[in-house]
Order: C-alpha cells, then structure tokens, then sequence
C-alpha cells in the first residue's frame, strides 16, 4: 500500500496524516495508517481482519443500535398483539374442539311428533370464558359509625413562640 493516509488531523488546521497506510476502510475504501485503523471484531470478540476509518465505524454501530431498538420495538408489539388476541384456553381433560364441518355424534331427536313440530327457544348463548364481565356497583349502604369525616379530624396546634 504506496498510498498515504488520508485521515484529516489537527486541531485548527487539518490536515492529512500522510503516513504510509497499512489497510483500506472496509466501507469507504479510504487508506488508513496504524493510528487511525480501527479493527473490527467479530461476536466473540476476537479481530477479523477488517479495519474501518473511525467515521465508518461510528457510524456503524449508530445503526446496530437503531436496527436493535427496531426489532426490540416489533418484539414487543408482537408480545403486545398475542396480549391482545389470546388463543381461548382450554381446560385440562376436556376433549379438543370438533372442527365445525364434522357431524355431531349424538344428535337429539324429537320424542313426539307433536313436539318436533313446535320451535323451542334457543337457549342464551353461553358467554366467552375471555369475555369481560359486566358489572354495575351498587351505592353502598352507611358505615357502622357514620361519615368518615365525622370521625377524623384535623385540628391544627398553635404555634409556639
């Protein structure tokens, strides 16, 4: 590698570092020296032979923190989303479901002919084991010894002087 390296230094005045380079950014392809190479390292923590210049590398694990976040975030929607569309619970013991197609097995037949002519009311749906109860309180009844305020008091002690 003939070429000098081409990272800008100085405080005030930048200016190329122009030492001889010793690797190219794996990203921007821009030949860096010793100082300024910034070796990658692998999951285990161990050199992999790439080197990146110090802005690549920057903003490199920039976007590893926001590719992150994202999937925590959609981690967390999907945890949300089964939250909030539970598959019904099932009692232990109890058969599995018949799947809607299947004939019943047993189906009740009429046991007079009088009766099967006459519509018996269909029983009230039975509500979800998920659904949310409905529930409407009543005023509550006076406590035993009266208002609460009447029993508790604040008295304010004058101030000593």
């Amino acid at each position: 590698m003939n070429e000098p390296c081409t990272v800008e230094s100085g405080l005030f005045k930048k200016t190329p570092c122009g030492q001889a380079s010793v690797a190219k950014c794996a990203t921007c392809e821009r030949p860096l020296c010793s100082t300024h190479a910034v070796a990658q390292l692998s999951a285990a923590q161990k050199k992999t032979g790439v080197f990146m210049c110090k802005e690549c590398d920057t903003a490199k694990k920039d976007y590893d923190k926001t590719e992150a976040k994202q999937a925590e975030k959609k981690k967390q929607a999907e945890m949300m989303k089964s939250l909030a569309n539970p598959a019904p619970p099932r009692k232990p013991g109890s058969p599995a479901p018949a799947p809607a197609g299947a004939p019943a097995a047993h189906a009740a037949k009429p046991a007079t002919p009088a009766a099967a002519g006459k519509a018996a009311p269909p029983p009230p749906p039975k509500p979800a084991d998920d659904a949310p109860l409905e529930f409407t309180p009543a005023a509550k009844p006076p406590a035993a010894g009266g208002d609460i305020t009447e029993t508790i008091e604040y008295k304010p002690e004058p101030k000593k002087k």
